[in-house]
């Protein structure tokens, strides 16, 4: 692949995931600013440590989606290169659910960005991280994971803080090594 290809789509890949970054903080307690949008459910939990890798994820807001106005993205902190999607996501009103292919272990960022049904653009992330070796608990009442994961209300300041400040530095790297 041509250099200029590649960092062209790096770029869309930071930029991507930089813009929904800001948003989508946890289950239950997020607010899409502006929207009114509220999130009632992550699956996977934000901040889940998962034994295996789930083969969707899952976003439930408090009202219907406009069909065509979701964009999901994922990409692993490792490379930040975003995840080839077998399809897009699918909606069934307040749903989004979007078909994942088979995912390596590590930390994944999940991107969404939606348009509600009154136009209002949304954008946020969550993160779970696949590691085989979490072993789950031995049933009712035992003391292992269970790779559910638990939601923190302020987990996502962290990617959202590493990628405000790290985006800029990016871009302006990138703008130096055109010149």
């Amino acid at each position: 692949m041509p250099t200029l290809v590649r960092v062209s789509l790096l770029r869309l890949a930071l930029a991507f995931l930089a813009g929904v970054a800001i948003l989508l903080p946890g289950a239950g307690s997020a607010g899409a600013t502006g929207t009114g949008l509220q999130v009632h459910h992550l699956l996977p939990e934000d901040g889940a440590v998962l034994a295996a890798a789930p083969d969707h994820v899952e976003v439930m807001f408090d009202q219907d989606l406009q069909p065509g106005g979701v964009d999901v993205g994922i990409a692993p902190d490792d490379t930040g290169r975003l995840v080839d999607l077998p399809r897009g996501p699918l909606v069934d009103g307040p749903v989004v659910v979007q078909p994942l292919p088979p995912l390596a272990p590590g930390h994944y960022t999940v991107g969404v960005q939606v348009l509600d049904r009154t136009g209002h653009l949304a954008r946020g992330t969550f993160g779970f991280t696949v590691d085989p070796a979490v072993v789950r608990a031995a049933g009712p009442g035992g003391s292992g994971t269970d790779g559910s994961g638990s939601s923190d209300d302020a987990a996502w300041i962290v990617p959202a803080a590493a990628t405000a400040l790290l985006l800029p530095a990016a871009l302006l790297a990138l703008r130096r090594r055109r010149r």
